[in-house]
């Protein structure tokens, strides 16, 4: 007999009990959603492959009625989907829903944690649009202030990243490092940046 909801065992597999209360337990956290790699991958494929496709199916809407419920669903669309999908265009394709739910939550009154939140706004960070990215640095802001003192350090490298991403976008209206997945041809700019592209990416997570 299943102990918790689907949406309880997405939550409980990507934040754990409860949120981190200092540097160091936010740091193994850190390193887990953004640095962990193909085992991470592996993982998630084996437990929760099915849940993504029904979530890009659409067959999973009811669960953003929940305060609970849309994180878990974001997690699916648009974290879960690159680590099911890395390499393949089907990671990007819960990008767009993704958004929406998570300016959804944003604007409103709903209460989420310093780790949720997070997972709101990294939708905002990895959209080809100028105007969400914008509103992705402003609540990365908002959110490294909110934070407990001693965590905002680390959620500050977030925000650094973040205005990089604005800027890319800003500079190419896209993320030139999709273009080969997505079948996209190079400008000759976009050539010359992904020259030392291996300097400039974020940890391969937050792609």
């Amino acid at each position: 007999m299943r102990s918790m909801s689907l949406p309880d065992e997405v939550h409980a597999f990507w934040f754990g009990p409860q949120p981190a209360i200092e540097p160091g337990l936010l740091r193994a956290k850190l390193q887990r959603w953004y640095s962990a790699g193909p085992a991470l991958d592996e993982e998630i494929r084996k437990r929760f492959g099915a849940l993504v496709d029904q979530a890009l199916a659409g067959e999973l809407d009811s669960w953003a009625l929940t305060p609970n419920g849309r994180i878990a669903l974001i997690v699916l669309l648009d974290q879960f989907a690159r680590n099911v999908f890395r390499d393949s265009p089907r990671a990007f394709e819960g990008d767009k829903k993704a958004q929406q739910l998570a300016i959804e939550a944003l604007e409103s009154v709903l209460l989420y944690n310093h780790e949720e939140r997070q997972f709101l706004i990294m939708p905002l960070l990895h959209a080809e649009n100028l105007a969400l990215q914008e509103m992705g640095v402003h609540e990365m802001e908002a959110h490294v202030e909110a934070a407990p003192a001693e965590l905002q350090p680390l959620y500050a490298m977030g925000l650094e990243q973040s205005r990089k991403y604005r800027d890319v976008i800003a500079r190419f209206g896209r993320f030139p490092h999709r273009n080969a997945v997505l079948g996209r041809p190079n400008t000759p700019e976009e050539d010359e940046f992904l020259k030392d592209w291996a300097a400039k990416q974020p940890p391969t997570g937050m792609r």
